[in-house]
């Protein structure tokens, strides 16, 4: 089974079956569009074995306010311990005040 996502850029007609040809990164391939009746030029599609299975709907980028109160989020630590560290070891950087045991 072949998977790809490509571009439809001509529709025709062969034969009484609608056809299509497709982008997909820098090269064209003709597939079935019988599956997919609204298909039309500039579409992305699913394509299985030369036969458009599925048309892949444009995703919205979310609004910029959106964007914008999540970015002002940044000061909230993004990754929490659950567990406090071993007894001895320290949770900063900074040097312990009491030698602890030494863990080679």
């Amino acid at each position: 089974m072949n998977l790809l996502y490509g571009q439809i850029v001509e529709i025709a007609s062969e034969d009484g079956m609608r056809v299509g040809k497709i982008r997909v990164a820098r090269a064209f391939k003709k597939v079935s569009l019988e599956l997919l009746g609204e298909a039309q030029i500039g579409d992305r599609v699913l394509v299985c074995d030369g036969i458009a299975i599925s048309k892949q709907e444009p995703v919205e980028p979310p609004p910029l306010s959106e964007q914008l109160l999540s970015a002002s989020h940044a000061d909230t630590p993004l990754l929490q311990h659950a567990n406090p560290p071993p007894a001895g070891l320290q949770a900063s950087n900074e040097a312990p005040d009491e030698p602890g045991p030494r863990i080679f």
